[in-house]
């Protein structure tokens, strides 16, 4: 990003180009708050085997744009998520800025583009969530039990591919570049 004047010695219109530039750092969660609003939806199944869809999200927006969605934004979504899911507030917070923590400490000590390895991550990840979700459920006094957590871990699996369309077409949407091109990856 060049260099910008100050405030007072921008004219209207380059203040106007500038704020509709900036903008564009909120898409990526407000994509994962869509996300969050359709885990919402009825689903109409016997058991609670909607995907993950915000923590998918927030893997995919963390390996593709890092910089667009650090820890504490995860955090804010992982609040919106346990406030709209009727969750213990900090579950889905903690776990969302975890998961991010944990993606960027794999990234830095295997110094790889992680974009080659997402499925594996995701996998890896999901079953960390679904787990960590289960371990502080309890300890909130309102277990789950494992097998309906089973089946959410396989069908965030299956979700993983549509959630990364989804997250490409916003990022191209909002962005207009190749998914993922930023300044140093």
């Amino acid at each position: 990003m060049r260099d910008l004047p100050p405030w007072r010695l921008m004219t209207p219109a380059e203040r106007r180009r500038h704020w509709q530039r900036q903008w564009r750092l909120a898409i990526p969660g407000l994509s994962v708050v869509v996300l969050i609003f359709l885990m919402t939806a009825p689903l109409l199944v016997p058991v609670p085997v909607f995907p993950q869809l915000a923590l998918l999200g927030v893997l995919v927006w963390t390996t593709a744009r890092p910089g667009l969605m650090p820890s504490w934004l995860a955090f804010g979504l992982g609040l919106i998520a346990d406030l709209a899911f009727g969750q213990p507030l900090g579950l889905d917070a903690t776990l969302f800025a975890l998961a991010v923590a944990v993606v960027r400490l794999v990234e830095m000590r295997q110094r790889l583009d992680l974009r080659l390895f997402d499925w594996p991550l995701a996998l890896a990840v999901v079953t960390l969530f679904e787990l960590g979700a289960w371990a502080l459920m309890t300890l909130a006094g309102q277990p789950i039990p494992l097998l309906p957590l089973g089946w959410q871990l396989v069908t965030s699996l299956a979700a993983y591919p549509l959630v990364v369309a989804y997250c490409i077409g916003v990022q191209r949407l909002g962005f207009g570049r190749g998914f993922g091109s930023e300044p140093g990856r």
